[in-house]
């Protein structure tokens, strides 16, 4: 079946994403670790704690943020891919249908019987 779009194309790519986005969600959790290992180094300097979390921490909920959001957007992706697929199968279907319908005779002599001579 051919379509105005790839779907096989599409999920590839929306699988590419996905695998990227894992990989920013392990440097995400990284980064997460890293910040928090540094604010309890800087536990001694109250002030310069302060500072380095009001700084860091939301570039950490940031990167948790567009993991999560971009995850979501490939899930729904997937979903989106599933229905049209399922509705271009179901348009098929209907449309063979009607076209084998279109195809009978309209005076069949089966149905009608043999015209008189």
């Amino acid at each position: 079946m051919s379509y105005a779009l790839q779907p096989d194309q599409v999920i590839g790519i929306a699988d590419r994403l996905r695998r990227a986005l894992d990989e920013t969600l392990a440097c995400s959790d990284a980064l997460r670790d890293s910040v928090g290992a540094l604010s309890t180094a800087l536990s001694g300097a109250t002030s310069a704690q302060a500072a380095f979390d009001d700084g860091a921490e939301p570039r950490v909920r940031l990167s948790r943020g567009m993991v999560s959001h971009g995850l979501a957007a490939v899930t729904a992706l997937r979903r989106i891919i599933a229905a049209y697929v399922t509705a271009d199968d179901q348009m098929a279907t209907t449309t063979s249908a009607a076209d084998a319908r279109a195809a009978a005779p309209l005076f069949a002599p089966s149905r009608f019987g043999a015209r008189p001579s």
